[in-house]
């Protein structure tokens, strides 16, 4: 009696034999060559180790020693997983499981998920990463280095340089650190072993390989945060499908060795999700501690602006400020050991958390964008 793996491997075999070459831009069909076949088998059952390198898996997951058992291709949500690119996407069903079967959870990538600065950082901590000296100066660098592209995304993008800059700078040190994990097993330990956010990498994991196929990568074979961040913007796989354009046109969308791509991409992110060069960012605040009571809760609150001036200062904010026509929300952050600083924010503030959902990044992408302003 076959086993039941070995049965679900047949099956997915047979179901990419039947693709009237849609996998072409992948692979080859396994069929054509029987020893990666039979191997792809052997994996499934568990019991051989495989003989033959799949080229479309990179060379550093076939170096894995990895047995089956403890291998993600075991898990059964896995499988289901497997089942729905199959059938949603007409993905190479045999591949998949070759690539499962070669890697296990990434223990340390859960742990940093569960400890990230962004979250546990009081911000006059956080902002010292960014908003120091060899970031700004580096920064200048770059906006003097690639004025026409800066200046073609500000034509037709709206957003101005020094924003598009700072994000890169806080991101990467503008294309330096981009990570060198492999993306595919990050994103799968956390589709599968964080379940906390189980869904939404899931559907990370799944941009990731129809990316792979897409642009005849090799599975494994691309480096980025432990998070599945890629290139020098950091975009996750979902926004580098749906947001990255090439804007160097030169035929592809490199994130990783293209400044242009990388340029163009961040404006058209930031103005996907409604910035306006027109409209200003954050002001500075008083907050009134005897109505404190009045809007502590506001605090923080949400991901959009919240009040008109008026509103705020009705109960204790912005007595100073004359002039604010948006709707703006209130931003406290840490500035010292007890003493914390507040601003109005409007919606370029809350753009910027489109990319990392904390105001502590956001405030540190606007400090740095400042200081590297020509």
């Amino acid at each position: 009696m076959m086993r039941p793996l070995l049965v679900i491997g047949m099956a997915y075999l047979l179901t990419a034999c039947s693709q009237d070459g849609l996998q072409a831009q992948v692979a080859a069909p396994v069929t054509e060559n029987p020893l990666v076949a039979e191997q792809t088998l052997a994996l499934l059952d568990g019991e051989k180790q495989s003989l033959v390198k799949h080229k479309n898996i990179s060379d550093n997951l076939h170096s894995n020693s990895q047995d089956f058992k403890t291998s993600y291709a075991a898990k059964p949500d896995v499988q289901k997983f497997i089942e729905r690119m199959v059938s949603t996407h007409k993905y190479d069903g045999a591949l998949l499981q070759a690539a499962f079967a070669k890697i296990q959870a990434r223990k340390k990538t859960i742990s940093k998920s569960n400890n990230q600065p962004e979250v546990l950082t009081p911000y006059y901590k956080y902002r010292t990463r960014f908003v120091e000296s060899s970031r700004i100066r580096e920064g200048k660098r770059f906006i003097k280095k690639n004025q026409k592209w800066l200046k073609k995304a500000q034509e037709e993008y709206g957003v101005n340089p020094e924003i598009i800059v700072a994000l890169i700078g806080v991101e990467t040190f503008y294309g330096r650190i981009t990570g060198k994990r492999d993306v595919f097993t990050s994103l799968s330990t956390l589709a599968f072993d964080y379940p906390r956010r189980a869904d939404y990498f899931q559907s990370e994991l799944e941009a990731y390989l129809l990316l792979v196929r897409e642009n005849q990568w090799q599975i494994g074979n691309t480096k980025g945060s432990y998070s599945g961040a890629l290139g020098m913007t950091q975009f996750m796989p979902s926004n580098y499908r749906k947001l990255a354009v090439d804007f160097d046109q030169d035929g592809k969308v490199d994130l990783w060795h293209s400044i242009p791509d990388a340029i163009g991409s961040v404006a058209n992110y930031l103005r996907h999700h409604g910035w306006q060069d027109s409209r200003g960012v954050i002001v500075a605040t008083s907050a009134n501690v005897a109505s404190k009571q009045q809007w502590e809760e506001w605090i923080n609150k949400g991901r959009k602006p919240e009040k008109s001036l008026l509103e705020w200062q009705a109960i204790g904010i912005g007595k100073e400020i004359n002039k604010l026509k948006a709707q703006t929300g209130l931003i406290g952050l840490q500035v010292d050991d007890e003493k914390y600083n507040y601003w109005l924010a409007d919606e370029n503030f809350f753009v910027i958390m489109r990319y990392n959902p904390s105001r502590r990044y956001s405030m540190a992408v606007l400090e740095l964008a400042k200081e590297i302003r020509l």
